[in-house]
């Protein structure tokens, strides 16, 4: 038997912290519940360091290649096929890695096969590679293993993947077309400074007469920029890899996804899309059987935002310390009330797993149809800023002809 250190909470809402031995976490898991208390926290002792002694031994987390969510789902989806049809669990993970033909993906799944035949446990050998099975999903997969779900739990697995790369592939062909008449309006605007407007302030050089105020001030903006380009293009490189380096930092990477949260529009679809993931894998989570505190936890550094994930962090001290999660929640601000009054309804009806599902593909509908509706505006605003320009750069250009030809008639 191991010994497990468990945070719970009593039936008087007292949370207690202590030991006790069970033959495995699952196991502990129903005992805490059999007595009556309602599991916050369940840890191995001496766990950490074996996994840190695993990782060690096998030091093959990176391969000079990236495995895409796809390719996880479908991996998900074909294991949990195959160990649901009755096949072990390496011979299964022998059949994919034989049929796979992405390189990076197929050496991580044979590294994985030789520790099982090692004698790992599925879940820490997948652990050894955190570039590719993250700490959420190999969390998920200790406790499959505990429990005894694992086809169940890889089967919600390639769900939640595969909802995140719909919506991800949705934003990016939504956002492709606008993206292209912005990058050709700039290209556009940079041949006319430094190519075409240089050759006709040649040609009026030699008039006579005086040139039209919009002439003036085009070819004075053009030529400006022209003696300074050096000064621009240096300023403007610098503030690139100064924001790069800054937005690499703790405290940088923290404060741009403050800034994202107060954009108009798009702070609320930030935000939205910040809960979405939270909810989606708070629901996995919970459904594979993992304590709250955890699940949160996991969950947590999953949604993509360093405020919300902060705001959620908060929130799991408070649960350990005896609160409840909707109560949790509301405590933050930044946090919509709709979610608190939708996890306080599925808190108290025993089915949060399923109000957090609903909270994040509501979440997910939205932010699409917010996408939708920003592009639909961004593409007529561009084209309308790109005409603008074209309209002065034809008249300064013409209006000097036009005066020239009017004074020889």
């Amino acid at each position: 038997m191991a010994t497990f250190s468990y945070t719970a909470k009593n039936e008087g809402g007292e949370v207690v912290r202590a030991t006790l031995k069970a033959d495995s976490r699952h196991a502990a898991l129903g005992l805490l519940r059999g007595r009556g208390l309602i599991p916050l926290s369940v840890e191995e002792t001496g766990r950490g360091r074996a996994r840190g002694q695993s990782k060690t031994r096998g030091s093959f987390t990176r391969w000079g290649g990236t495995v895409s969510v796809s390719d996880r789902s479908i991996f998900c989806r074909q294991l949990a096929i195959s160990v649901s049809a009755g096949v072990p669990l390496r011979e299964s993970l022998e059949s994919i890695t034989e049929d796979l033909e992405k390189p990076t993906f197929k050496r991580v799944l044979e590294h994985v096969v030789d520790q099982l035949h090692a004698g790992v446990a599925f879940s820490d050998a997948l652990a050894q590679h955190p570039a590719t099975f993250n700490k959420l999903f190999v969390a998920l997969i200790r406790a499959a293993e505990e429990s005894g779900s694992l086809p169940q739990t890889l089967e919600q697995l390639a769900e939640a993947q595969e909802r995140s790369q719909r919506l991800r592939t949705k934003i990016r062909s939504i956002t492709a077309y606008p993206t292209f008449i912005a990058v050709f309006f700039v290209v556009v605007c940079v041949v006319m400074t430094l190519f075409i407007l240089p050759k006709f302030q040649e040609i009026f050089s030699g008039y006579d007469s005086e040139l039209p105020g919009i002439t003036l001030f085009v070819f004075g903006l053009n030529r400006f920029m022209i003696d300074n380009i050096l000064w621009i293009g240096g300023g403007i490189a610098l503030a690139v890899i100064a924001g790069v380096i800054w937005g690499r930092t703790a405290a940088g990477r923290f404060m741009n996804d403050g800034l994202k949260l107060k954009l108009p529009f798009f702070g609320s679809c930030f935000l939205k899309f910040a809960v979405s993931r939270f909810c989606q894998n708070f629901a996995v989570m919970l459904k594979g059987g993992v304590p709250v505190a955890t699940a949160m936890e996991m969950s947590a550094a999953t949604c993509g935002n360093r405020v919300i994930e902060k705001a959620l962090m908060e929130a799991r001290e408070r649960i350990i310390n005896g609160s409840g999660i909707s109560e949790s929640l509301d405590r933050d601000v930044r946090l919509p009330r709709l979610v608190v009054r939708m996890v306080s309804v599925g808190e108290s009806s025993g089915r949060l797993p399923e109000v957090l599902e609903r909270i994040s593909i509501v979440y997910e509908e939205q932010v699409e149809a917010a996408v939708m509706v920003a592009t639909s505006l961004f593409e007529p605003l561009v084209i309308c800023l790109f005409g603008i320009v074209v309209l002065v750069l034809v008249m300064a250009v013409y209006l000097p002809v036009f005066s020239a030809a009017a004074h020889t008639g």
